[in-house]
């Protein structure tokens, strides 16, 4: 077998030859570059010698740094970051900025599909390798050193991924700082930071709906500890241990926005039987939908529910009785608990149409049971004059591949865009996309093999402009055996399935798995993990805008990077906007991401609709679609939307003393009051807090055993808006 993997940090670099032990005292070059372009080994170094970033309260910022070994080789590179100020005693904590070494995957010779800058072929040296895995300099479970210190062999590029988190207490303005680059031998390089901190907190990662599976059961194939094997087979033992692995793997991904469901669910089916107990299913579920199973207190954004329309196993063999009956049972039930409007009816995948009679006979059972099963059936198909007869009554979400949507590829065809979609929406039926092996360039992937690193972020920026609400994929584990940090082409698509690495290479197939010089008990982030990161995050950016009445002006920022998803790129195919599909300039995308925050900030234009938690975007018919932008944000003039509550959920059990209190931001809010009290909603005050600038705060602490009532009010100069009341116990 031939490796692929190649130029890592730390001792791996070892394996490729000899390296001085003392460099020549002009070798440290280091300089700084967008995340947007990846950087290869043989890159020729940049002029960029600060970091310059600016985001909202509550998100992540990233860029790179780079070392550059000039003549000679360098050895024991490592970095380390001072706390950011603002000057006048608010700080940013050096423990809120990570290092990550950038791993590098070698395509030459690997003759499949990547993004739309594969290498070698788009290499200026011809070089096939391209980062991906980033290797922690901190493994984050023990503390101890993995990727750094590192090497860097004579002439080549080692790049660094550095994630800044601002934390939702942060108070707003400019924040400086620096990174010390040090080596064996070497002057420090001192490398400036500037952060720009937005006067308002992003959303939270359920403004919009992610559908990541994760299935963990080869977990095993890498990581010892957690398996038995016996008579030739190996399977995960389910253990506390296997248990603490997993969610190490859960956590990474719902730290970057990404919903992966729920691995640990004690189903309470019963066959074609309606359920009988529902304790267990409870328990378990529980945790994720009220955000304590999570180390940031965000709730799942989203539940399977049993039923799989057009399938021919599993509810789907029931007898239509059965199937109404299991319908009304499971409503009933997840209506009791506050998790039905999380609830999503995964139908038959990617189905033939000769399975939509099927689909749509099952959704009419379903609906049966209880009508509002509708709106939550999703199907991985796209809408189109042939099939929505059939489907429209049957599904509450299409979620369309991105070269299915519109006639922009298949030119003649009956596909739905922008012109059809507009009844849909009328209808209340939602747009989700799905990133798959089905379309390649000129649409935006999350395929490894491309120089462009912001294809991921595009991605969400045209799904948010084509009115989606929710985006798919169908795995992120999906590893290839035979080498899974390498170029993983199973699909036929550079990376297609993977978004995350082993951390380890002590499993069942030992010793393949991570690097010899990786061993970290837990996941190993993609660069492509973070660049989809990046885009959810700016998805949410947008949504705040709706929110704040400047729909119209972001849309007219959009589209001056973002003309459509892409398109067929032969003789007579015409551009929406006649000039592009999207824009590669990462100068111009933060511009725009910069402008729509100051609007957000300057007010809420002259109408502020009240958000609602699942609201989808409703097209605006008089909004630019063009890059002219004649709206400006002004102040507000009506008093703030009313607030929606997050968490806890709605008659949630919680076990701490102090509970986390989360709620959306309100459109045109300065200022939010929070009043909690006991028993009932007239009962005693416990906690009354005013002036409050974040939309979350923890209560004092709370009598176990009791039930508490709480609401928030969201407040300007004008007015203020009351949120409903909404009970959580402490147990």
């Amino acid at each position: 077998m031939k490796l692929r993997l190649v130029f890592l940090c730390g001792l791996v670099l070892l394996m490729f030859g000899n390296v001085p032990a003392r460099a020549a005292p002009t070798a440290l070059n280091v300089w700084t570059q967008s995340v947007a372009y990846k950087v290869q080994p043989t890159t020729a170094p940049g002029s960029g010698s600060t970091l310059s970033m600016e985001g909202a309260r509550g998100a992540y910022e990233a860029y790179q740094i780079i070392v550059t070994a000039n003549g000679s080789a360098l050895n024991g590179v490592n970095m380390s970051a001072s706390a950011l100020s603002d000057g006048n005693g608010h700080t940013i904590a050096a423990s809120n900025l990570t290092f990550f070494c950038q791993a590098f995957i070698d395509f030459t010779g690997i003759n499949v599909a990547g993004g739309n800058q594969p290498v070698p072929a788009n290499s200026p040296t011809n070089d096939g390798r391209i980062p991906d895995a980033l290797i922690p300099f901190i493994d984050p479970y023990t503390n101890n050193p993995v990727g750094a210190p590192f090497n860097v062999s004579a002439g080549l590029n080692q790049p660094i991924w550095l994630d800044v988190f601002i934390p939702k207490n942060t108070v707003a303005g400019t924040y400086t700082g620096n990174v010390t680059v040090t080596a064996t031998g070497q002057a420090a390089v001192n490398v400036p930071i500037t952060l720009i901190v937005w006067n308002f907190v992003l959303p939270d990662m359920n403004v919009v709906t992610t559908y990541f599976q994760m299935h963990a059961d080869n977990l095993i194939n890498y990581h010892g500890g957690i398996y038995t094997c016996s008579g030739g087979s190996c399977w995960m033992n389910w253990d506390a241990s296997a248990r603490a692995l997993v969610k190490r793997y859960e956590e990474l991904a719902h730290a970057h926005r990404i919903d992966t469901g729920q691995n640990f669910i004690v189903s309470p089916t019963n066959g074609c039987t309606i359920p009988t107990n529902w304790t267990a299913y409870d328990a378990s579920m529980q945790p994720y939908m009220d955000g304590t199973y999570w180390s940031d207190g965000v709730p799942s954004g989203r539940l399977n529910a049993p039923f799989s329309p057009g399938a021919t196993w599993g509810l789907e063999t029931c007898t239509q009785a059965q199937y109404t009956a299991l319908s009304a049972a499971w409503a009933a039930h997840l209506k009791a608990k506050g998790w039905f409007s999380r609830a999503i009816v995964f139908a038959l995948d990617e189905p033939d149409p000769s399975s939509f009679p099927a689909i749509a006979q099952h959704s009419q059972w379903l609906q049966a049971g209880d009508p509002d099963w509708k709106a939550q059936v999703m199907d991985t198909t796209a809408a189109r004059t042939s099939n929505v007869a059939t489907l429209n009554p049957a599904l509450g979400i299409y979620d369309t591949a991105l070269a299915w949507y519109d006639k922009w590829w298949q030119q003649g065809s009956d596909l739905y865009g922008r012109a059809e979609w507009q009844n849909l929406f009328a209808q209340n039926i939602k747009l989700w996309f799905y990133e798959s092996n089905a379309q390649s360039i000129p649409y935006p992937t999350y395929a490894t093999n491309t120089l462009l690193g912001m294809e991921p972020q595009m991605m969400h920026w045209g799904a948010w402009y084509e009115y989606a609400s929710g985006f798919l994929l169908w795995e992120t584990l999906y590893w290839d055996n035979t080498n899974p940090w390498g170029p993983n082409t199973i699909f036929g698509k550079t990376g297609d399935g993977i978004l995350i690495y082993p951390g380890n290479h002590n499993g069942v197939l030992a010793p393949r798995g991570s690097p010899a010089d990786v061993a970290i008990h837990g996941p190993i982030p993609s660069y492509r993990l973070k660049m989809i990161r990046e885009g959810l995050q700016d998805w949410a950016l947008f949504k705040l805008a709706d929110q704040s009445g400047q729909t119209a002006y972001a849309r007219a920022q959009v589209a001056q990077a973002y003309g459509q998803l892409g398109g067929c790129t032969w003789t007579g195919c015409k551009k929406v906007n006649g000039q592009f599909f999207w824009l590669t300039d990462a100068n111009l995308m933060q511009q725009i991401r910069h402008n729509i925050a100051q609007a957000i900030m300057g007010g809420g234009g002259t109408s502020t609709p009240t958000p609602t938690a699942t609201a989808t975007h409703t097209p605006n018919p008089s909004a630019s679609s063009t890059p002219t932008a004649t709206s400006t944000a002004q102040a507000c003039t009506t008093k703030p939307g009313k607030p929606i509550l997050r968490a806890p959920a709605p008659s949630a059990i919680v076990t701490k003393t102090r509970v986390l209190l989360d709620w959306d931001n309100a459109a045109c809010a300065a200022r939010y009051r929070v009043r909690v009290r006991q028993d009932s909603t007239q009962g005693a005050q416990v906690m009354f807090k005013t002036g409050l600038t974040i939309s979350q705060t923890k209560t004092n602490t709370l009598t176990k055993g009791k039930t508490y009532f709480w609401k928030v009010s969201a407040c300007n100069s004008i007015g203020c808006s009351a949120s409903g009341w909404r009970n959580f116990s402490v147990q």
